[in-house]
């Protein structure tokens, strides 16, 4: 690494990426005390993305924002993913991290194991806070009673996930039956959506199954900025194989809309996946980057479209 003098004399974005490189063998703490400018650099690195994937992470963070010479290091976070299993949250844990999302004034990304870590009350949000574009929630759920609701609407969750927000996963099906319709409301109807997942258990209510797929046309069909929907679609409580999978009511019903509708994707639904993008934690904390799931289902999606189009000009001609 250049030394510190010649170091301070380069543009942020080189030595942003330096001290990248450099954090591939070297721990944070070992970097930070060669100057003040390296300190605040490898505190950008290091912060962009936080992954609270345990109790102990969970508090420290917590401590982290919530003391006056730290709470300041919150405004680099753009990514944070809470990734430990939420039964094993208590009442206090489910309050530290709302208060922890809300003190992050710089999100552009989210991910949680449920809709209750995002139900906030929009006065503990700090002044500017813009919203994340990107938001991730394992499983859209009923809010306990013991979780205070906004105080806008009852049905609502803050309106700060919602202005900004462009790509919305819901990955796993829920407990409780929740429309897609009735989601998109929750979240005061999201009107930037670009991107979509849902997802569905197969061999569920079939009349659930056919409200389901009128709610993703309704959406396809009212919004043109609407460029994909992905539906995951998972087994029941039994393994089921991918040939009875896609033989179920829910996959054929979601096929039928996909072949006059090219934004709908459709997807095998596996639990807990979601988290791969976040499991690189050592990776992540010394400046790494989550794996993205948009951009790998879009590269599949080009792929598969390829293949299809081949396969029609391979087609003999009937005339």
């Amino acid at each position: 690494m250049p030394p510190p003098a010649l170091l301070h004399d380069l543009p942020a974005e080189i030595i942003i990426h330096i001290l990248e490189l450099a954090l591939l063998n070297s721990r944070p703490k070992d970097l930070a005390p060669i100057s003040p400018i390296v300190r605040h650099f490898v505190n950008i690195i290091i912060y962009r993305t936080v992954v609270l994937d345990n109790p102990l992470t969970t508090t420290l963070f917590y401590r982290t924002s919530s003391c006056r010479h730290s709470s300041h290091l919150l405004a680099h976070v753009r990514r944070l993913a809470i990734t430990w299993e939420p039964e094993y949250f208590t009442p206090s844990t489910e309050q530290q991290l709302r208060q922890i999302i809300a003190r992050c004034p710089s999100l552009r990304k989210v991910a949680v194991p449920s809709s209750c870590q995002i139900n906030i009350s929009p006065s503990d949000f700090l002044p500017l806070h813009d919203g994340p574009s990107d938001l991730t929630i394992q499983s859209f759920d009923d809010l306990p009673a013991s979780v205070p609701l906004s105080s806008d609407a009852l049905p609502f969750l803050p309106a700060y996930f919602s202005t900004s927000l462009t790509h919305l996963r819901i990955c796993e099906p829920s407990n409780t039956w929740q429309s897609p319709l009735s989601i998109i409301t929750s979240l005061h109807d999201a009107p930037s959506l670009t991107h979509l997942q849902l997802a569905r258990r197969a061999d569920s209510n079939e009349d659930n199954d056919v409200v389901f797929v009128e709610d993703i046309a309704y959406l396809l069909a009212t919004r043109k900025n609407l460029k994909m929907v992905v539906v995951s679609i998972f087994g029941g409580l039994m393994r089921t194989s991918s040939e009875v999978l896609r033989e179920s009511s829910i996959w054929m019903l979601v096929s039928q809309l996909q072949e006059v509708d090219a934004r709908v994707v459709i997807l095998e639904g596996e639990l807990g996946k979601w988290r791969e993008e976040w499991k690189d934690v050592k990776g992540i904390r010394c400046g790494g980057f989550p794996s993205n799931f948009w951009r790998a289902v879009e590269q599949d999606f080009a792929e598969d479209k390829e293949e299809r189009e081949g396969n029609l000009r391979r087609q003999p001609s009937t005339h």
